[in-house]
């Protein structure tokens, strides 16, 4: 047997797709360390869970209430914990097991709008470089993904047919959706469902579209309650107002302390990578003169641009932007290259999709050394978790659970200014103090036990023993 015989027998079974995510999941964990900031703030956040014992009490970070996401994430982080034990490796789990259901839910969808397309839109996907980027990041989106495709698959069968346990799952995966990530859930699937009669058309039974999905939007409520009218009751006004209502006014308008604000012109300028590496063919370029004539007569096309387009619009005038928000909308990016590119052959798109996974792979080896180690915070916690019985403390910046869960604590560390760092240790004596820093002058009465490049500056641990300043901080500043 030939090794093409071979590779093609394997493109062809069930085993691939399992595979290519197994190397995509090993990868990751065995060469990129866990990235700060948001893995190391994630990890922290369902570390805490863990340590609290209590999967409905409000989430904190360094023990202190933390409003910015819903649980359903930090549940299934934990969950996987309870099965393979504490460990990174565990934690992204979920997230791979989320995207390799995008892959299977975007087939679902395509062969649902476009059945001529068979399997095209997988390769796609997966061959596209924002999903390699995110397809084992431990982050909310392509989770959220998993409910957005389930929600839209549920309305496309109540579209067909009239059944209440459409609007039951939609509204369900919409609830889980809501839990995953917040109230944004409800955007990516809102245009789709309020402009149905656009996409739909010669469907004219509106009055009970609307109302089943009036009915979906209150079934989705029920999940999120379950787990916020305990949360409310166990937690202070301050945090209901942010919870429910401040952080979220406050991503729309920029005002929010953590809200990426940039301007309305930043997913458009992304928009090339989004579309990497497929944008680089001329086929796809040729595409959109068959999108447009394809969208007067085909309905799968018009459902796909009446949920992309107007999405991305919103999301752009919604002044918190980071280029993960879009995750959720690459399925349906997906599977219109896959109709764009339709005179191109499957193999291909499936060569495309290979040798991208393998640049990915060989990325993550080559930079594994040099470049990721750079962000790798484990010196510095693997210290802290040595000193562990000891008074610890943060300075130098806001505390965003950078090394919690790596150093594995188990009590919240104290996050005295850096100007009353000196006081701080007066009062704790053999305390230990990691301290964010750019300049050698500002750490310079403390003695150094270990430093590490992070963020543009450093990120340091400390003793004040002796109480003179730290030659060893000084000759150990990294010359540029």
């Amino acid at each position: 047997m030939s090794v093409k015989t071979v590779l093609t027998a394997f493109r062809s079974s069930r085993l691939a797709l399992p595979v290519v995510f197994f190397g995509l999941y090993v990868t990751a964990v065995v060469f990129r360390p866990v990235m700060p900031i948001d893995e190391t703030r994630y990890l922290t956040v369902a570390w805490e869970m863990l340590v609290r014992h209590d999967w409905l009490a409000p989430l904190t970070v360094n023990f202190q209430p933390y409003h910015h996401k819903p649980p359903l994430l930090f549940w299934l982080i934990n969950l996987s914990w309870s099965l393979f034990g504490v460990s990174r490796w565990a934690a992204t789990i979920p997230v791979a097991l989320a995207a390799i259901t995008c892959v299977l839910l975007t087939d679902a969808l395509s062969k649902r709008l476009l059945p001529e397309l068979r399997s095209r839109a997988q390769p796609v996907m997966i061959g596209s470089t924002i999903f390699l980027i995110y397809c084992t990041a431990i982050l909310f989106d392509l989770t959220l993904t998993v409910f957005v495709l389930s929600t839209l698959l549920c309305f496309l069968a109540y579209a067909k047919e009239r059944r209440a346990p459409y609007v039951l799952l939609a509204g369900l995966f919409l609830g889980l959706g809501v839990l995953t990530k917040g109230p944004v859930a409800y955007l990516h699937v809102a245009f789709p469902v309020v402009l149905a009669p656009y996409w739909m058309r010669e469907n004219g039974q509106w009055k009970s579209w609307y109302l089943g999905s009036l009915a979906a939007l209150l079934v989705s409520f029920i999940p999120v309650l379950l787990w916020l009218v305990p949360v409310l009751r166990a937690s202070s006004d301050d945090f209901n107002y942010w919870l429910i209502w401040g952080q979220t006014v406050g991503r729309i308008t920029g005002s929010f302390g953590g809200s990426h604000a940039r301007p309305f012109y930043f997913y458009l300028m992304t928009l090339p990578l989004m579309l990497f590496p497929w944008v680089v063919f001329p086929r796809f370029w040729r595409g959109f003169a068959a999108v447009e004539t394809a969208f007067k007569n085909r309905q799968g096309i018009r459902f796909l641009v009446i949920w992309i387009v107007p999405t991305f619009l919103a999301f752009s005038l919604i002044a918190g932007k980071q280029l993960h928000y879009m995750v959720p909308l690459l399925p349906g990016m997906a599977i219109l290259i896959a109709y764009m590119t339709a005179g191109m052959r499957t193999r291909t798109l499936q060569a495309t999709a290979a040798a991208m996974i393998s640049l990915f792979i060989a990325m993550h080896v080559v930079l594994s050394g040099p470049v990721t180690s750079r962000f790798d915070l484990s010196p510095v916690a693997d210290i802290v978790q040595d000193h562990s019985g000891q008074d610890l403390a943060f300075a130098g910046g806001n505390y965003q659970g950078e090394i919690t869960f790596l150093a594995r604590l188990v009590a919240p560390l104290d996050t005295p200014p850096m100007g009353e760092l000196n006081a701080w240790f007066d009062a704790h004596p053999g305390g230990l103090a990691t301290v964010r820093y750019r300049n050698p002058v500002e750490v310079a009465d403390f003695d150094m036990l270990v430093t590490h490049p992070y963020h543009g500056g450093q990120l340091g641990v400390f003793t004040r023993e002796s109480g003179r300043p730290s030659k060893l901080a000084l000759r150990d500043w990294p010359r540029r």
